[in-house]
């Protein structure tokens, strides 16, 4: 009877150590995982980052007021001091124009 307990309790002990290895090397993968991913995602979000500041740049560059102007030029472009906009009221329709 003795024999049959103490051979239960290995069985016990070493069916826990097994099925604690398992869960261990589960646990480990995808600790691992998840540190790749934490990885992968900071490389991303550094080649954005550059990208963004390339991007900012480029814009910066373009509204240069130098820049700008030597546009204006090209295309035969005058700066208006007081510029007429056109309103939404002005000719909506026929009866509005005669009056």
């Amino acid at each position: 009877m003795q024999v049959k307990n103490g051979f239960r309790f290995l069985l016990l002990f070493f069916l826990t150590v097994f099925i604690s290895g398992i869960f261990y090397v589960l646990e480990y993968n995808s600790f691992v995982s998840a540190r790749y991913q934490v990885n992968s995602l900071k490389k991303q979000l550094a080649d954005v980052s550059a990208a963004n500041t390339d991007m900012k740049s480029r814009l910066y560059k373009m509204t240069d007021p130098v820049e700008l102007q030597t546009l204006a030029a090209k295309y035969n472009l005058t700066l208006e001091r007081k510029p007429q906009y056109l309103n939404q009221n002005q000719w909506v329709s026929v009866s509005s124009y005669s009056q």
